[in-house]
């Protein structure tokens, strides 16, 4: 009944037949008891006939409902499929070839022969100190060497020939080693007034200038890097070391470069921090193009766990009970029904997630069929219409 009193209102306003041109309202207001009475008959009679048509509709509605039971939805094949889980961090890039050049001696300054930016040999000189005389005096103990070794052979020849006493042979011998290493050590010293490329490499900033005093350790010359090899260090929580071996693979971002690369572990610490319970990894990162620079930060996704042959379904098609347990719906073929299914709610054992999917341990075969689109609408047991089968 009350579907007829909401209709009641909207018919009430409609004309009855093409040649009435009196409103409700107007017919309200002049009309007769006669006329009133006659509009209203008509308007009931109207009323009457859409409610047999209602009816009808009705009822054809509920024959469509009884003959289609089953929900819309779509499906998806469980296949075994490679599955790697990642887990993130954030990382340094440093390079072991990044040297700040001091002098090992005292002295000044006297000659540059480098430039910033320049690219170097190993072995190039970079710059001199002054000598301090020493080149001198290497002379003069050459000088005294060569007097030795002479005399040393003309002794060792009398010894030879039974001429001369032992110890004169003895002393001339000693004072030829003697100087032999005291020339030694003299050359050691005039190399050290030399700043040497330790590597290939660039000098990348000449932090002293010409005539500067040097202090042997603590008065810096150059810094001199190469970019050409660099690597990543990072610390990774404890509870993760069981599962990161050296050759892991790795993707590592750098977000200054907008760059991803593909890179393997090359070192896994074997120390813990008692600071923050991590230990440090490294791995190595090529730069032909000495686009790395040290100390940028980069972000990382180490693999810790493969599974060549993993069940995974979308997080989005796996549900949970109350309980906490989770399960999916199984589609189980009606026979003799095309693209018809039983919906079966069947529990699983929920494994690694990653690019939102879930590894599933158990409950689960390859060849089975789970509910994809619909899944949150079905019930245990349903029957389905698959429309992508």
């Amino acid at each position: 009944m009350k579907k007829y009193l909401f209709l009641l209102p909207l018919f009430l306003l409609t004309q009855c037949g093409g040649e009435q041109k009196v409103t409700v309202e107007e017919l309200i207001q002049k009309g007769s008891l006669t006329d009133l009475q006659n509009l209203k008959t008509s308007k009931q009679k109207t009323l009457n006939d859409l409610k047999l048509e209602i009816d009808k509709l009705d009822a054809a509605i509920n024959v469509q409902n009884n003959n289609q039971k089953f929900l819309l939805g779509t499906d998806m094949l469980i296949t075994p499929q490679e599955f790697k889980h990642y887990v993130a961090f954030q990382g340094t890039i440093d390079t072991d070839q990044n040297l700040v050049l001091y002098p090992e001696l005292p002295g000044l300054l006297t000659d540059i022969y480098v430039q910033e930016g320049q690219r170097v040999k190993k072995g190039a000189v970079l710059a001199r100190l002054s000598d301090g005389g020493m080149q001198d005096q290497l002379e003069q103990l050459r000088l005294q060497l060569a007097l030795a070794k002479t005399t040393f052979e003309r002794q060792q020849k009398l010894w030879d020939e039974k001429i001369g006493s032992e110890m004169q042979f003895l002393q001339a011998e000693t004072t030829y080693k003697a100087l032999k290493k005291s020339v030694s050590q003299m050359q050691d010293q005039v190399a050290k007034t030399k700043i040497i490329a330790p590597f290939d490499g660039i000098v990348d900033h000449i932090i002293a200038d010409k005539g500067a005093n040097m202090a042997p350790g603590a008065t810096p010359i150059m810094r001199f890097v190469n970019l050409n090899q660099m690597h990543l260090a990072g610390e990774i929580p404890e509870k993760h070391l069981p599962n990161i071996q050296k050759g892991a693979d790795a993707k590592v971002f750098v977000p200054v470069l907008g760059k991803e690369m593909e890179a393997t572990v090359s070192l896994v610490g074997n120390y813990i921090n008692p600071n923050n319970r991590s230990f440090r990894i490294e791995i190595d990162l090529n730069n032909p193009e000495a686009m790395l620079k040290p100390n940028m930060t980069a972000q990382v996704l180490l693999n810790d766990y493969t599974n060549p042959e993993a069940l995974l379904v979308p997080i989005k098609n796996i549900l949970k009970n109350q309980n906490g347990d989770s399960y999916v719906f199984v589609l189980k073929n009606i026979e003799g029904e095309k693209n018809t299914y039983k919906a079966i709610k069947t529990f699983v054992k929920l494994g690694s997630e990653s690019d939102n999917k879930r590894e599933i341990l158990s409950g689960l075969k390859a060849g089975d069929r789970i509910l994809q689109e619909g899944v949150r609408l079905v019930k245990d047991q349903q029957t389905v219409k698959i429309s992508n089968s």
